[in-house]
């Protein structure tokens, strides 16, 4: 949108995070004396593909007669399929879009071909859908700041902000479609920094415009894999900031367990403010790391959490506790984990197949996949495992997956009072932060107890 604004074209961002709103996002678009030139429909999530595709039925039935386009992860690597099952689309912008779609919308306006722009996926002439070249990637530095309409969000007063500082992982993890998203388009550089003093510029600019204190960095790892880097890169953004005036603030990131380190995290919170991390453990058996290609070993995941306990840093991760390998006996390797750690928010699930990923291109190769482009399925290793993990999902549907799930009320309790400890010092209790504490292992602790009477009947066969 903020690129398409550069370029002169008016943008307006409608939101579409639930099925119920579908008809009035098709009376909006479609039911209008002017409708819009062109409409791009977020495809960066699998399991929204329904609802999205759903969309763009609904608005060509309505009567919607502009182009339709579709982009993001999904977008990217079921770009054929959609075109092929859904004539729905004109388009598909595949990649990082910003150049792409701007180039679109100006041949869109002026009324010039555009089927041979690089970066899209469209039909040809016989009707057959093609992919076009693929557009180099942006320069980050040259990209304009996201449109930000609307009023923020809020904890206590204290205004939030999403952010990225980068684009991509260093990492290349069997199951991350993001990871397989950019090796596609940059072989060997899945990870790309924009320079500190945009991202320094864009906060002062928030900071100071739309009094915003907490800014919540959504780059796939916050972190480079160096230490002495990270060290380099958090100082010096911590100098602009102080230079543009912005003192009173915290940060949220994302880590990996390899990237929790003592002298970086030291920084990151006495100088960048963190009070909350998401650590990607998301396995401790050695099974599951080697399946997961995650690059990194139990004794890193044990070490992060300590390393965050010593700090007195809120950290919370997820487990991947099944994936297509899983044992009982690997299973049990990670309920162990889940014990010895159950103080720290956490929850768990099943490792899904995402589209353009390797573990999906194995398990297709393997002949475990089941399903279709739009949604694969698969089961586990063996039928004991398989019956423990529908039990599971089963049993802990309500506690840990529902929209309002106690589980995920006690991570957010907890961000709540250390946002408290961080702005409100002079009222704020440190029982609140012990209270919460026990919330959480009292929580983890249950979840561990239920997951062990579900081996224990698996195993029994009862």
């Amino acid at each position: 949108a903020a690129s398409l604004q550069r370029a002169g074209f008016a943008t307006e961002i409608l939101p579409f995070n639930q099925g119920s709103q579908l008809p009035a996002l098709v009376a909006r678009l479609a039911n209008t004396d002017s409708p819009p030139l062109l409409i791009g429909l977020s495809l960066s999530f699998q399991w929204r593909a329904q609802d999205v595709l759903a969309l763009a039925m609904g608005l060509r039935a309505a009567g919607y007669r502009g182009h339709l386009t579709g982009g993001g992860h999904f977008g990217t690597f079921a770009a054929l399929d959609i075109l092929r099952d859904f004539p729905e689309f004109d388009s598909l912008c595949r990649q990082e879009a910003e150049d792409t779609v701007v180039e679109l919308a100006q041949h869109l306006h002026s009324g010039t071909e555009w089927k041979a722009l690089a970066g899209l996926a469209v039909r040809g002439e016989d009707g057959e859908p093609r992919l076009n070249a693929l557009r180099a990637a942006p320069e980050l530095a040259t990209l304009p700041w996201p449109v930000r309409d609307g009023t923020p969000a809020e904890a206590f007063g204290h205004r939030i902000a999403p952010l990225v500082s980068s684009r991509g992982c260093y990492a290349n993890c069997a199951f991350c479609c993001i990871a397989a998203w950019h090796q596609q388009a940059l072989p060997g550089r899945r990870y790309r920094a924009r320079p500190l003093e945009d991202v320094a510029d864009e906060m002062a600019w928030l900071h100071h415009r739309r009094q915003i204190e907490i800014f919540v960095f959504h780059d796939d790892d916050f972190f480079l894999p160096s230490g002495v880097k990270n060290l380099e890169r958090l100082n010096r953004l911590a100098d602009l900031l102080d230079a543009r005036g912005v003192h009173r603030f915290a940060t949220v990131v994302k880590a990996r367990p390899t990237d929790v380190q003592p002298e970086v995290f030291e920084v990151l919170q006495r100088r960048l403010h963190c009070f909350r991390a998401y650590v990607g453990v998301e396995s401790d058996s050695d099974q599951g790391l080697q399946t997961l290609r995650r690059w990194a070993q139990s004794k890193h995941n044990h070490r992060a959490l300590q390393l965050a306990d010593e700090l007195g840093l809120y950290v919370s991760f997820n487990l991947l506790v099944f994936d297509p390998d899983t044992t009982l006996d690997t299973f049990e390797e990670n309920l162990a984990f889940l014990e010895k750690w159950a103080q720290v928010p956490f929850n768990f699930g099943r490792v899904e197949l995402y589209a353009g990923t390797p573990l999906l291109d194995r398990l297709r190769r393997e002949g475990r996949a089941r399903g279709d482009w739009m949604q694969w399925d698969y089961s586990l290793n063996d039928p004991s495992i398989e019956r423990a993990f529908r039990l599971a999902m089963r049993a802990f549907a309500e506690r840990n997956f529902a929209a309002d799930a106690v589980v995920t009320t006690a991570m957010g309790v907890r961000a709540d009072v250390e946002v408290l400890r961080y702005f409100r010092p002079e009222g704020f209790q440190q029982r609140w932060v012990e209270q919460s504490k026990a919330i959480s292992r009292e929580l983890g602790l249950g979840t561990v107890r239920g997951l062990r009477e579900i081996v224990a009947r698996v195993r029994s066969g009862a």
